[in-house]
């Protein structure tokens, strides 16, 4: 506003006051999917949508109390387009909590150009590509020219043309960050993700698993990274295509590629793991394990010509070339089950013995590198466990902690609920097999069990049947309990 105020006897000074509005905070009260166009008590995730795009501010979209339990909201036939000017941040409960679904009738999120917007804490599944900005891209989420960062969030069971899961287009920037990406399928390229050229795509602390592309010639059973890529910190596995690379298929303008684990992909054209399309010298790779994969005759995990920046982890390096005197060549990187490790999403945990085990370098750490260092210092692994844990980084996406001797536990109970007196239990493990009995109240106890390392433990009760549980020792355990299945004998 303006205001004239008078100091001197003859003297006017103009004095312009600024008023600055605050960003607006909507709410969402309800799942049901209407749009009478305000944003009140009654708001649902599209009506607040609206009303951020109306805003010039940088908004924010919370839920209310209703979302403290597990909720669906589930559109009513198109996508939520998100076209704030001002910049939108939508603060999800949790992927546990809300689950955003397109019905299989269209996609959920598109992104338009020029908006700024952080979604985290949902899930996005249902989505088809369907949708008035560009039909056939990004099945769950597309970014179309704007600036998106995806935090927190499981992208799963979403099907499109190009880009499964989610599309990046148009001059556009993605930033993928403690996500999953999982069981997305794409009838052309990028089973879970796909960057289109003169995109830029980045990916930390993620699990991109079990997705699928159905493409026979660029393929990218996990993604088609075109444009610019970095990767860091994430774990692709299981991922599968008919065509080109089970998990990245790479024809970009640069790729920077950090601790990154890529494991039990399968193509059966060129790279199990990666396949480079272009000659062109800007892939740089460290710190990475690619192992395990199933490719074509010849080049099971990566084919093509990296720039190789060292301590990378091979498993068959097949027709691939341009490897430096620190990268670890045709060696098995030993290791565990692709599974709950501990953090968001599932990750391979290095056995005891691997050489992916402090054979990394430390420079990731402080983005000391002499070059291609990651978008961010890793200072912790996938999970958010500390890089190094025992004096030099770890190859690949997790960090085995420094081994230590700790405790496992738990309780044997009845049918009843009540503990179980004076019961075997019995802990297999790399070492041996070990014993106990529970006491008066049922609970067992194994002390000096080495951590990273996978147990099997188990009860024998003449009274009742307990299935054997596995389990991956990253620390102390006092909950191990075990409850009865089938009786046996009373």
């Amino acid at each position: 506003m303006l205001k004239f105020v008078r100091v001197l006897p003859g003297l006017l000074f103009v004095v312009f006051l600024f008023q600055t509005a605050n960003a607006v905070t909507f709410v969402v009260t309800k799942t049901a999917d209407t749009n009478d166009g305000t944003c009140d008590a009654d708001c649902s995730l599209r009506e607040a949508v609206v009303a951020a795009n109306a805003s010039a501010e940088a908004d924010v979209i919370n839920f209310s109390s209703l979302f403290d339990t597990a909720q669906t909201i589930t559109l009513s036939g198109t996508d939520i387009i998100i076209t704030s000017s001002g910049g939108l941040t939508i603060n999800g409960p949790g992927a546990d909590k809300l689950t955003v679904s397109g019905n299989n009738a269209s996609r959920v999120f598109s992104n338009n150009t020029g908006a700024v917007t952080t979604i985290s804490g949902l899930r996005v599944t249902g989505g088809n590509g369907v949708s008035t900005v560009t039909t056939g891209r990004g099945g769950g989420v597309y970014n179309s020219g704007g600036t998106l960062t995806l935090t927190n969030l499981i992208i799963s069971g979403n099907t499109a043309a190009n880009g499964g899961g989610a599309n990046n287009a148009g001059t556009a920037t993605l930033n993928i960050i403690n996500c999953i990406l999982s069981n997305n399928t794409a009838t052309g390229a990028g089973g879970a993700l796909q960057n289109f050229a003169g995109n830029t795509t980045n990916i930390r602390n993620s699990s991109i698993h079990n997705n699928t592309s159905n493409s026979t010639t660029t393929g990218g059973g996990a993604m088609q990274a075109n444009g610019v890529v970095t990767i860091s910190n994430s774990t692709f596995a299981n991922n599968s295509t008919v065509g080109g690379s089970g998990a990245i298929y790479y024809n970009g303008t640069g790729l920077v590629m950090t601790n990154v684990t890529i494991a039990s992909n399968t193509s059966t054209a060129n790279g199990g793991g990666i396949h480079k399309a272009t000659a062109t010298l800007n892939a740089f790779l460290r710190n990475n394990i690619i192992a395990g994969n199933n490719g074509a005759a010849g080049s099971p995990d990566i084919t093509g010509a990296f720039n190789s920046e060292g301590n990378n982890l091979i498993g068959n390096v097949g027709t691939s070339t341009t490897w430096v005197a620190s990268d670890k060549l045709n060696i098995s990187p030993m290791l565990g089950a692709f599974g709950d490790n501990g953090g968001f999403g599932n990750t391979f945990l290095p056995m005891p013995g691997s050489p992916a085990i402090d054979a990394g370098q430390n420079c990731v750490v402080d983005l000391s590198c002499s070059a291609n260092n990651p978008p961010v210092a890793l200072t912790t692994d996938q999970r958010g466990i500390a890089r190094p844990s025992n004096g030099t980084v770890d190859i690949g996406a997790v960090e085995v902690a420094a081994a230590v001797n700790v405790s496992v536990g738990g309780r044997v109970l009845s049918d009843t609920g009540a503990g179980m007196p004076n019961t075997l239990v019995f802990l297999n493990s790399p070492g041996g097999t070990r014993s106990t009995r529970t006491n008066s109240f049922g609970y067992y106890r194994f002390d000096n069990v080495l951590t990273g390392t996978m147990l099997t433990v188990g009860v024998s009760s003449k009274l009742f049947n307990y299935a054997n549980q596995n389990v991956t020792v990253n620390g102390q355990i006092s909950n191990l309990d075990f409850q009865p299945t089938i009786q046996a004998v009373k």
